[in-house]
């Protein structure tokens, strides 16, 4: 076959390193990144058009805080007054267990929260091989986050803090149901520890300042640069399948672009021959992870296209494993999967070994193996033509 034809993970590795810069919203980055993405697109000959949109950050950055104070006082009313008010404790500790689980979940009827207090701009980039879906047509949109950030707290302390904070709430409020229906009272220091871990949890996150000094190699120019690759080798082949390359814009306040592209062009597709694959987080480790599930209860985002990786991955010989998200983490699938679409999210095999590094300053694109990258981009080609 014609190299040319081929994903060469060296071609997506190249565009990776040179995407590896802090690029946060509003930055003089951000621009940067957007000024590459659109060139690069532009000479595959894709169609590429460019929509501006807004945000605030109150959803991510003050909405997330609002919550952690009003749940601080709730908990330390459990070892204060639960043992003399244990109906109206326990009252509170249901309350505050039920706000947080649902906030788990994405909810539509809260994304006005975006329009909530000063407005932010960025860019979703749009790329299209300009070829119309028809009846019965399967299409593929792609999506990958262009944008970082670096904060105090690395994702994986993060995560693990929403993580503690959540089975801290259903301990305390075990606890409390217990007291109410038994009359038994779990021992103080119990209690008082349960308490004040969750506590710490819960003001830790608080301190998670949102800053621009992460080159964010692998969050998520790694995913851009395998978009890219794929891209290049969709147009050298020229695919009769209709697809989209979106380049999503403000990720890390929220999924902002993610979403805004999906309130303005959901009815432009149809819901049940469209694949959404997110790339977000690639290059490191053996085979490719499958977000399937999120949230608290569990919110399957596909019906088919994880089996479409599963058989790919084993006529190649790829490791395929499907993942669950459950808290602290997002991802541009997640808003998207809420209007109905197939939807998955393609992340490395071993992230543990990136995750303290991810929205920090060793967030690098040499953290990433180049066989790894090659792996992804085989599977993807694959997905392709057997969709």
């Amino acid at each position: 076959m014609d190299a040319n034809l081929i994903y060469d993970a060296k071609r997506a590795y190249h565009h990776i390193t040179r995407l590896a810069f802090p690029r946060l919203v509003g930055s003089i980055g951000e621009a940067n990144a957007q000024a590459y993405i659109i060139e690069h697109f532009k000479a595959l000959g894709l169609e590429v058009s460019q929509e501006t949109f807004s945000f605030t950050k109150f959803p991510a950055e003050v909405f997330p805080r609002i919550l952690c104070g009003l749940f601080v006082p709730i908990v330390l009313s459990v070892p204060w007054l639960g043992e003399q008010f244990p109906i109206l404790i326990s009252l509170a500790c249901l309350f505050s267990l039920s706000v947080a689980l649902f906030f788990t979940q994405w909810q539509q009827r809260f994304e006005g929260l975006y329009d909530v207090g000063r407005r932010y701009y960025s860019e979703n980039i749009v790329a299209t091989n300009g070829v119309e879906q028809n009846s019965n047509t399967p299409s593929l949109l792609f999506v990958a986050h262009y944008d970082s950030k670096s904060q105090v707290l690395p994702i994986a302390v993060r995560a693990i803090a929403y993580g503690i904070a959540i089975l801290g709430l259903i301990g305390l409020t075990i606890a409390m149901v217990i007291k109410v229906i038994t009359f038994v009272w779990l021992p103080e220091y119990i209690v008082w520890s349960v308490a004040g871990i969750t506590t710490f949890c819960l003001l830790l996150l608080q301190i998670n300042f949102t800053q621009n000094h992460s080159p964010g190699g692998f969050d998520n120019a790694s995913g851009v640069g395998v978009m890219l690759e794929v891209a290049r080798v969709v147009m050298a082949r020229g695919e009769k399948k209709p697809i989209t390359f979106l380049a999503a814009g403000a990720e890390e306040y929220g999924m902002c672009g993610a979403l805004r592209y999906i309130q303005k062009h959901a009815n432009e597709y149809d819901h049940n021959y469209t694949y959404v694959i997110n790339l977000d987080g690639l290059g490191a480790g053996n085979g490719v992870n499958v977000v399937t599930r999120y949230g608290i209860p569990p919110v399957h985002t596909t019906r088919t296209l994880a089996e479409m990786f599963r058989t790919s991955g084993e006529s190649l010989d790829i490791k395929v494993s499907e993942r669950y998200l459950p808290i602290g983490v997002g991802l541009d699938s997640i808003p998207i999967a809420s209007r109905g679409f197939e939807v998955v999210t393609l992340t490395a095999g071993d992230v543990s070994r990136v995750a303290l590094k991810i929205h920090s300053k060793q967030d690098r694109s040499d953290l990433l193996d180049v066989k790894s990258l090659q792996q992804v981009g085989v599977l993807l080609t694959d997905v392709i033509e057997r969709t």
